[in-house]
């Protein structure tokens, strides 16, 4: 049910559910609040505390890029119902996939709608327990997980709620942290069109995938709804990018992502059609109402089709009467057996199709950012009301942001690269030359990037990131320095064997070379071992010296004394710390052996002496 739109770049099967990182276990799992909005004070604010438990979990996992998907729409519509469901379907993935390879593609054989058997229960949905976490109001003393739900006229969720646990999925081969997020109903009794406007706007700006949750079809004034904040979006990005220069237009006229209505209690589906029929007509639905060719007003779906890159329609079967009611315990098997079909097609769909890193007009967003820009947004919209210059401020910090990061990121990476190619540093004029290389192909890449704002914005941003990369700079040059200084330090444990084999030689002369052969044999082998290691040495001191002179030389000579005397006294506390007894039974072992060894090349050696003398006297 996509429209014609197509979406730009591709997957080949989806992304692809990844084990939780180690450290994942420890975090804390549940919903938390980010935003709060103040009907009274008709203020919106963002909770800290919230925002840095998320802030620590994506840091936990380790992921650079994140992905998010939020599912937003009228009170009392079941958005939390489903951000459970998804809860379920990623928990089910990650736990298929610890410990083995989880193909998230490939799913069990079921029987095609239309027949006479009924749909089994996916073992996603029934494997974490029968009990759908957030149907419980007790939901936190029964240790159930999950967003609070329930049936009844009271509201579950105020402001926009964020699941703490963040997942790892492969998406275009990157792993990216997946969040859910959850929002107040919009559009609902409560709320003012600009309140509601700005609860949307808000998961527009920070999502990857937006779910707009809407009852039995969508609705003339639901798509009115949408394109009130599109069209104030639109019209701020347009006054932001009058002076903007570099990156790309496309970005700039589409800054939206992924947009599906999710259509719920649709009661059109014959029971004998097969999943593909039920699909072409949600995609006749979507059409009806969002394609431009066919709307007459069509000034509002245009509007909806620029602003997004991939507009999607799904449409579900009411999932039974016990569900509605306030008592239900949140029981699968009180579930339509028919609901539960396209349900399992559609949280299969919501995480392999169209769902992408989370990008900012064309740049993506880096777990490290996301904070910051999230409290970007909020503050644009702190009013409880979308203010074009508010907005128009939050776009241009947030573009800022992740401009500078990319270029710090660019910077990072190439300079790690080419310090891994020289593990012994580079000279310093050399070391210059790759600092001013690298920031001429960071300014090349820095111009192609979509910065709102002016020529002045665009050149203070610049000048900032000049400066960082001067720091980074002064780090990696002092690196470097110290490599040069270490550049003989790997031969620490050659140098050390070579010195202590010349003074057993040097030993061995005066105590037991002039009475004891076996002594002279071992003076021999000792000899010939530790003048080898010197010109093993030697040689890279010669290759050292022809490459950055006597002086650098010397010094790094110094630094290889001071490694030797290091290990000395490393392996002195490992001698000290072994038991006498072992070490001597070990002694004694070893110089029975080498004596043993120095004997038969005597005794070889003499024999070849008297075959020798027989034969000439023969």
């Amino acid at each position: 049910g996509s429209t014609g739109k197509s979406q730009k770049g591709s997957i080949s099967c989806g992304p692809e559910a990844l084990p939780s990182n180690s450290g994942a276990m420890a975090m804390e799992r549940k919903a938390l609040q980010l935003v709060t909005l103040n009907m009274k004070e008709k203020k919106v604010e963002v909770n800290e505390e919230s925002l840095a438990v998320v802030e620590k979990n994506l840091k936990i996992v380790g992921a650079k890029k994140i992905a998010i998907v939020s599912v937003m729409g009228a009170f009392r519509g079941g958005k939390s119902f489903v951000l459970d469901l998804f809860l379920r379907k990623l928990r089910a993935e990650r736990k298929a996939s610890s410990g083995a390879e989880a193909d998230t593609c490939v799913r069990p054989v079921v029987p095609e709608r239309g027949g006479n058997d009924q749909f089994p229960l996916p073992a996603w949905l029934t494997e974490a327990g029968k009990t759908i976490e957030g149907a419980s109001d007790k939901a936190d003393e029964e240790g159930l997980e999950g967003f609070r739900f329930k049936g009844g006229m009271d509201h579950c969720t105020e402001g926009i709620w964020v699941w703490s646990e963040p997942f790892l999925r492969k998406i275009g081969g990157e792993t990216v942290a997946v969040l859910l997020m959850d929002t107040q109903g919009a559009w609902d009794g409560n709320m003012t069109k600009e309140q509601s406007a700005t609860i949307f706007g808000l998961t527009a700006l920070i999502s990857s995938k937006q779910i707009y949750n809407v009852s039995q079809q969508i609705q003339e004034d639901k798509v009115e709804n949408l394109a009130y904040f599109m069209r104030f979006a639109q019209a701020a990005l347009r006054q932001s990018t009058k002076a903007t220069k570099g990156g790309s237009q496309e970005n700039i006229d589409t800054p939206f992502q992924s947009l599906d209505f999710l259509v719920r209690d649709w009661t059109n589906f014959e029971d004998d059609w097969t999943m593909q029929q039920c699909k072409e007509q949600m995609g006749q639905h979507m059409d009806k109402h969002l394609n431009p060719a066919r709307v007459v007003e069509n000034s509002t779906a245009e509007a909806l089709q620029s602003m997004f890159d991939r507009i999607n329609c799904f449409c579900m079967p009411h999932p039974g009467l016990k569900i509605t009611k306030a008592a239900w315990c949140g029981n699968v098997d009180d579930i339509d057996p028919d609901f539960v079909r396209f349900l399992d097609e559609y949280v299969h769909e919501v995480f392999t199709v169209g769902l992408k890193v989370k990008t900012i007009l064309g740049t993506d967003m880096s777990a490290t950012t996301f904070p910051l820009i999230f409290r970007t947004f909020v503050k644009a919209f702190q009013d409880a009301a979308p203010v074009a210059m508010s907005f128009n401020q939050a776009m241009t910090k947030a573009t800022v942001l992740l401009a500078k990061e990319q270029a710090l990121e660019s910077y990072n990476k190439k300079m790690d690269e080419s310090t891994l190619m020289n593990p012994r540093g580079m000279q310093e004029e050399a070391f210059k030359k790759l600092h001013r290389t690298l920031s001429d192909t960071v300014e090349e890449e820095y111009k192609n990037v979509t910065i709102l704002g002016s020529d002045e914005t665009r050149d203070d941003a610049w000048k900032s990131i000049q400066e960082n990369l001067d720091s980074l700079y002064k780090r990696y040059f002092e690196e470097n320095s110290h490599r040069l200084e270490k550049a003989l330090v790997a031969f620490g444990n050659v140098a050390l064997a070579a010195l202590i084999l010349f003074v057993l030689d040097r030993i061995s002369d005066w105590t037991c070379d002039w009475w004891s052969q076996t002594c002279q044999d071992l003076s021999r082998v000792m000899f010939a071992t530790y003048m080898a290691l010197i010109a093993y040495i030697g040689f890279h001191v010669y290759k050292l010296v022809n490459e950055r002179g006597r002086l650098a030389t010397a010094s790094a000579a110094a630094e290889l004394w001071k490694e030797m005397m290091r290990l000395s006294s490393v392996y002195l506390e490992l001698i000290q710390r072994a038991k006498w007894a072992d070490a001597k039974v070990f002694a004694g072992r070893a110089i029975a052996q080498i004596s043993a060894l120095a004997s038969g090349a005597t005794a070889a050696g003499a024999g070849k002496a008297g075959k020798a003398e027989t034969k000439k006297d023969k």
